[in-house]
């Protein structure tokens, strides 16, 4: 019963929800409150395992930590993603460094065992037409309803002339799925690196013959993966960088300049990209009598400015951004896992009424996480909860 209490609680949108779904669907008459209890104090119990679970992973020598554990078989493809998602805080109230907004970030992370074919060249060097008219683009890029006279940025399908390419193109390109293991917390970024590459070896995945790191543009991802995952390969989120050359083209209220870019971008040829980015910057900060401004311009303006972003984005990440390589490995292009992920989290965590304390946040993030993983771990925790009880079992009583 308490592993029923302690699901709902975890999984369902709140705990009224989890009070109704009790009692209409196991006959188990609770209050929120007494649920709350039950499911903060189980679920920092697993919170604490897990701490002490990635301390003694630190103290293990390096070698150690980049080789599998001895009963653990890794996966033909290892794959890390991590990305922010947020929720709404309450126990910071009436602090005097309170800066105004009750949302805070959490971190979430997933391991991925895949599978996918190596090719002996890029299998797909063109640039897909129905790509370059994605919807998924202008929303990433927060672009909204897009005025439809705007044809190349409507976001409608293409009608090219000959054999219409469609997302089954992309599928042949996307690796296959074997098992995912998620983890999520409100800790630092410090913190949350040590997590991430403790299940990552718990699961062999920092072992596999192929390993691949993506992420967003977020300065935290790509610090977690230089301090920790540096002997992976790097793949900056394609559909984020295509969604900069989207904003650009937005602003220029050019289509033509987004299919250039983005076509540069899935062959790999980001320094064109670059190049053009820089030429266009140039000819916008030209005055009336033809003279360029000096780097005068303040930083607000810089991000103001789309070209600029774009520019500054592309120039940092360039290294990340070898799609032609990815494709020919067999490796994933996009986040799209850390992001339906986030969103799966978010049923439990995000909403306009919902507000934490720091400790119920991290174990409802904790218990969650758990939930989503498909090795299961909360089914090898229970027994060793129970056996860690002693006969005063509050919980049991709590639930009378």
């Amino acid at each position: 019963m308490l592993q029923k209490v302690v699901w709902a609680g975890a999984n369902l949108g709140s705990f009224p929800q989890a009070v109704a779904a009790l009692r209409e669907l196991a006959g188990i008459e609770l209050s929120a409150k007494q649920v709350r209890r039950m499911t903060e104090q189980v679920g920092q119990d697993r919170h604490d395992e897990r701490q002490q679970e990635v301390a003694a992973f630190k103290d293990k020598p390096l070698m150690e930590r980049l080789e599998s554990p001895a009963d653990v078989e890794s996966p033909e493809l290892g794959v890390v993603m991590m990305d922010g998602g947020r929720y709404q805080r309450r126990d910071h109230f009436g602090e005097v460094d309170y800066d105004g907004t009750h949302w805070k970030e959490d971190k979430v992370g997933i391991l991925l065992s895949m599978q996918s074919e190596v090719h002996p060249s890029d299998p797909h060097p063109e640039f897909p037409v129905w790509l370059a008219r994605a919807d998924v683009i202008a929303e990433i890029a927060s672009l909204g309803a897009i005025d439809q006279e705007k044809q190349g940025l409507s976001g409608d399908k293409p009608t090219p002339d000959g054999p219409a390419e469609t997302t089954s193109d992309w599928d042949q390109l996307t690796p296959r799925l074997h098992s995912k293991e998620v983890i999520a917390s409100s800790e630092s970024g410090r913190e949350f690196g040590h997590h991430l590459e403790y299940v990552a070896w718990k699961n062999g995945v920092v072992d596999a013959s192929r390993t691949a790191f993506v992420a967003d543009g977020a300065s935290v991802n790509w610090t977690i993966y230089k301090q920790h995952f540096s002997h992976m390969t790097g793949i900056l989120d394609l559909m984020h960088a295509l969604s900069y050359a989207w904003k650009v083209a937005r602003a220029l209220d050019d289509p033509a300049t987004y299919e250039r870019h983005a076509t540069w971008i899935w062959q790999g040829e980001v320094e064109k990209v670059i190049d053009d980015l820089e030429s266009l910057r140039d000819q916008s900060r030209e005055t009336p009598s033809g003279e360029i401004p000096s780097e005068e311009t303040s930083s607000d303006e810089r991000q103001d400015d789309p070209v600029q972003s774009a520019l500054v984005y592309f120039v940092n990440h360039r290294h990340l951004m070898n799609y032609p390589r990815y494709r020919q490995q067999g490796l994933p292009l996009t986040s799209s896992h850390i992001e339906s992920t986030i969103k799966q989290i978010n049923i439990r965590m995000k909403g306009s009424e919902k507000f934490f304390r720091k400790e119920t946040g991290e174990t409802l993030l904790q218990l969650r996480a758990d939930s989503l993983c498909d090795t299961r771990p909360l089914a090898r925790f229970w027994p060793r909860w129970f056996t860690r009880q002693n006969g005063a079992n509050t919980y049991r009583k709590q639930a009378t």
